[in-house]
C-alpha cells in the first residue's frame, strides 16, 4: 500500500512551509510504519494551497503541526485502501494538469 500525496502551491510562503512540512511527515509515516508516502508539489492557481491524499482534497488556510497531518495522512490512507482506489488513475491525472483540478477533489 502507498500513499499519493499532491500538494497544490500557489507560490507564497505558507506553500512553501505546507510541502516541506508533508515532506518531513512523510519520512516520519515511512520510519515508522513502513508506508511508502509520495509527495508531487505541484503549482495551482487557486486562493488556497491543497493537499490532496489519495484524491481526498484538503485546503490549507494555517499549516498544521506535524502530527496533525500524520494523523490525517494515516486516516485518509486506511479510508481510501479499504476503498480500493486505482492509482493508475491518479498518476495519470497528475500528468495532465487540465484533469488534475477536475480528478483530484473530495468524492
Amino acid at each position: 500500500m502507498a500513499v499519493n500525496i499532491v500538494v497544490g502551491v500557489i507560490g507564497d510562503e505558507l506553500s512553501e512551509d505546507l510541502v516541506r512540512l508533508v515532506w518531513e511527515v512523510a519520512q516520519r509515516i515511512f520510519r515508522k510504519y513502513k508506508l511508502e508516502v509520495y509527495v508531487v508539489p505541484v503549482v495551482v492557481s487557486s486562493r488556497y494551497p491543497y493537499i490532496s491524499i489519495n484524491g481526498i482534497r484538503v485546503v490549507v488556510k494555517s499549516p498544521p503541526s506535524a502530527s496533525e497531518l500524520e494523523d490525517l495522512i494515516l486516516s485518509v490512507a486506511m479510508y481510501t485502501d479499504s476503498e480500493g482506489e486505482d492509482e493508475v488513475d491518479l498518476v495519470a491525472s497528475i500528468e495532465d494538469p487540465t484533469l488534475a483540478d477536475a480528478i483530484l477533489v473530495s468524492y
